[in-house]
């Protein structure tokens, strides 16, 4: 539930009735997306931008956790350096972040974090063969059966590193399974390898390049360990300023939040961002016919194939 729902009161009178009465009337206009099945395989890899990315509201945090509790092999690729993502000066920070990325992926049960350390908000000065060339070697040497990466038609992210990373690992995706493409790998044993199934993500409150397709339900569980993951990230997530500024707004207002009382800011902000996760994981649930879910742009080997995708949805059966 949000915020308003649960805690917010004006005075004495809650506001929980207004609030899911908004939230429900949003429910019932959006048509349910069906809901996806755990995916079949044992190896799962994550390419995304940023050392935090996998953890946000739009990101794949609990659909992580729930392929690492399936018996999936999780890796992620964490494209840039994050240099920027800091207030302790860029090489500190770098370094920080790296630490804090390795502890959120060990909350959702991941097994690595690889770092290629380009340039945070650099990207676009490096050629996106050079981005893809990388992909393409992670993908052959991992052979991932799963990929969630970010959407490469979800144009309106504002974030140049998602862009750029987007339509490298959309690539990248189905490059990686054709010969021809740096043969030079094959030299070094590794075989062409074509994802055969990827999860997309974009926001999509920035317009309509990114349209989900599929929602995959998650558990109260998963919920709490995609908190903890972005919790994690106390670097930029867990700045007690941030609770201080929203509780002056909100006195401003004469409004609280009586479950605030009596905690430090720092654990304050904790507070705030779990509610946070909750609240959207629940509101993505309830969309779509369950308690939690996440919702992405699934992708499967028969894509390229409209006709034969459509075929076998109708005529295919079990031997």
């Amino acid at each position: 539930m949000t915020i308003a729902s649960r805690q917010l009161r004006i005075g004495k009178r809650p506001l929980y009735h207004v609030a899911g009465l908004l939230l429900a009337c949003v429910a019932l206009r959006a048509a349910p997306l069906p809901l996806g099945a755990t995916p079949p395989g044992k190896v799962a890899l994550v390419i995304l931008s940023h050392h935090d990315d996998h953890t946000w509201e739009w990101g794949f945090g609990g659909f992580i956790a729930k392929l690492s509790d399936a018996g999936f092999t999780c890796y992620y690729v964490r494209t840039t350096n994050d240099e920027k993502d800091s207030g302790i000066g860029w090489g500190k920070g770098d370094q920080l972040n790296l630490r804090e990325s390795i502890a959120a992926t060990r909350i959702l049960g991941m097994k690595e974090v690889i770092s290629l350390n380009w340039r945070n908000d650099h990207m676009d000065s490096v050629p996106i063969k050079e981005v893809r060339a990388h992909y393409i070697l992670m993908i052959r040497k991992l052979r991932p059966d799963v990929l969630l990466t970010w959407n490469p038609w979800g144009h309106y992210d504002r974030n140049p590193d998602h862009r750029k990373v987007s339509r490298a690992a959309g690539e990248a995706a189905w490059m990686a399974g054709l010969p021809n493409v740096h043969p030079e790998h094959l030299a070094a044993g590794l075989k062409p390898h074509r994802v055969p199934l990827v999860y997309y993500t974009f926001r999509s409150d920035y317009g309509k390049g990114h349209v989900p397709n599929i929602a995959i339900e998650i558990t109260e569980d998963h919920v709490r360990r995609k908190g903890e993951a972005q919790l994690a990230h106390k670097n930029i997530y867990g700045s007690p300023a941030i609770a201080k500024s929203i509780r002056a707004q909100l006195d401003a207002r004469g409004l609280e939040i009586p479950e605030l009382a009596g905690l430090t800011d720092e654990q304050a902000v904790d507070k705030l961002q779990k509610w946070s996760m909750e609240s959207w994981s629940r509101k993505t649930g309830l969309e779509n016919g369950a308690r939690f879910a996440e919702v992405f742009r699934f992708v499967d080997e028969w894509d390229h194939l409209p006709g034969l995708t459509q075929y076998l949805k109708d005529n295919v059966v079990k031997k």
